[in-house]
């Protein structure tokens, strides 16, 4: 059962407690939302001050209910490489929470191990439907995952993926290649396995791990191992492509940028299911800007800031910008911001503090008309990733559009 904190109907009052709809179980307000079907009579039993009653809504009744939000599982994994672990202090408070819940997986696609998974919990989310889910696998050698993890329960990843397969949940899968660890022929095994459950695995993304200066021990993918890397997963790609018409496993950008070798065209990226894991975000970055013919021109001096790795491929929205109008008219700069929160090693720009975009902004000396900021390196509430804020009406985080970032420049 779950509290409720608000309604909008009187005959469920604010701190009542949901116990089930229609004989069935609610835990949370996923299992909430998805037995509240509009369409059927449903019958509600709630607790209020220790008496149980029963509230009958009828077949398209609609009743506002907002209800508390569950306890989240966090993370019984010890991973040298957890991200999380390799944080500073003073960061927004949210990033510290090492999450590892299924629920929150399907709603926000955040990644999970599976290392806290039953039975109990694969029957409940094909129950409700929860797909797709987003796994961390790293490597599917169950001695090797338990070692990765440091977890016994992690050696289970192919039973457990399967299991949720067969209740139609389909998974989208992710391997951290770390040096002489889950390279080679550890990832040519991870994906040969994991490609057997295809489609219920419907994408596998191949990401380097992330090092940090606070993270000891962790080594570096170099230029050498990201052409390996790309050679091994190429192959493997074009393969799978051949049997099921459609790639299944992906590289991330950071592996081409890495091993000095083009992206690739549009088509590698088939639906572009990992895109949220920095997949395939230069390509349609690309694409977007090649596709823009005819503008209004922008005007005013401006200052483009991002992230050491993108620096090069923002190059191409300079020159759009600057090819589309009069040369006196416009003035572009192009900068890319060092990392001193995390280290010469995070050069995406995403992790970029606002302390550091301050100190580049302070150190050109320059009065800009605007100043743009790259997409997603603020939250909703407009804090960096180290919880502080700018003032400076200048500056505009690029929406993920090319097209509304330039009308955006044109106002």
């Amino acid at each position: 059962m779950i509290k409720v904190i608000h309604s909008e109907d009187k005959r469920i009052p604010n701190s009542a407690l949901l116990i089930t709809i229609n004989d069935h179980t609610i835990d949370d307000p996923l299992e909430y939302h998805y037995y509240n079907d509009i369409t059927k009579t449903r019958r509600l039993v709630l607790k209020n001050r220790g008496t149980k009653y029963e509230v009958i809504l009828e077949s398209d009744e609609r009743v506002m209910i907002d209800l508390e939000e569950p306890v989240y599982r966090q993370c019984e994994n010890r991973c040298d490489f957890c991200f999380i672990n390799g944080l500073p202090q003073g960061l927004r408070k949210e990033l510290y929470f090492r999450d590892d819940d299924y629920r929150l997986s399907f709603l926000f696609g955040n990644y999970l191990s599976l290392t806290n998974i039953s039975e109990a919990d694969i029957k409940r989310i094909g129950r409700l439907k929860l797909s797709p889910l987003y796994v961390s696998v790293h490597a599917t050698d169950p001695e090797l995952r338990k070692r990765i993890f440091k977890n016994d329960r992690a050696q289970y990843i192919m039973e457990q993926l399967s299991r949720l397969v067969d209740n139609d949940v389909h998974v989208h899968c992710q391997i951290v290649v770390i040096p002489d660890l889950t390279d080679g022929a550890q990832l040519l095994k991870s994906i040969k396995d994991l490609s057997t459950l295809y489609p219920g695995v419907s994408s596998i993304g191949v990401v380097p791990v992330g090092r940090t200066k606070y993270l000891n021990g962790i080594p570096a993918v170099s230029r050498l191992c990201a052409r390996e890397t790309l050679a091994l997963v190429s192959k493997s790609h074009a393969q799978l492509r051949r049997k099921h018409k459609r790639g299944i496993v992906y590289c991330a950008d950071e592996f081409y940028i890495k091993a000095g070798v083009p992206i690739p065209n549009t088509d590698y990226y088939d639906d572009y299911p990992q895109y949220e894991n920095g997949i395939g975000m230069l390509r349609v970055f690309m694409d977007e800007i090649e596709g823009i013919r005819r503008m209004k021109a922008v005007r005013g001096k401006l200052l483009i800031l991002t992230g050491r790795l993108a620096q090069r491929f923002l190059t191409l929205l300079k020159v759009k910008l600057e090819g589309n109008g009069s040369r006196r008219n416009i003035s572009i700069d192009l900068v890319g911001v060092d990392n001193r929160l995390f280290g010469d090693s995070v050069t995406v720009s995403g992790l970029i503090g606002a302390n550091d975009f301050i100190r580049a902004i302070n150190a050109l000396k320059t009065d800009y008309d605007r100043i743009i900021l790259p997409p997603n390196c603020t939250n909703d509430a407009g804090e960096f990733i180290d919880s502080q804020t700018i003032d400076d009406n200048r500056i505009i985080v690029s929406p993920l559009s090319i097209k509304e970032l330039i009308e955006c420049l044109q106002r």
